[in-house]
C-alpha cells in the first residue's frame, strides 16, 4: 500500500493535510464546536464570510424569539 502526498521534512501530507496547510498558511484556524441545529446555516454562513473578509468579526446576534438585537462579543 503506497501514500500518495507532498513530502515535507520527513512527513508526507495527504490532500487532506494539504488543505489544512493552505488554510493554516491563510492564517485560519479549525475549530470544533457545538451549535444548535436551529442555527447550523447560519453560523456557516458568518464563519465563511469572515474567512473571506478578515477584516471583519462577528458582533451582533440576533434573538428567533423577539427578533431583538444583542451585543453577541
Amino acid at each position: 500500500m503506497s501514500i500518495k502526498g507532498t513530502v515535507t521534512g520527513d512527513s508526507v501530507l495527504s490532500r487532506n493535510g494539504k488543505y489544512e496547510q493552505r488554510r493554516k498558511d491563510l492564517g485560519q484556524v479549525k475549530l470544533t464546536l457545538w451549535i444548535p441545529e436551529t442555527a447550523e446555516v447560519e453560523l456557516k454562513q458568518v464563519a465563511n464570510f469572515c474567512c473571506e473578509n478578515p477584516e471583519y468579526i462577528p458582533f451582533m446576534v440576533r434573538s428567533t424569539r423577539t427578533g431583538k438585537m444583542r451585543k453577541g462579543v
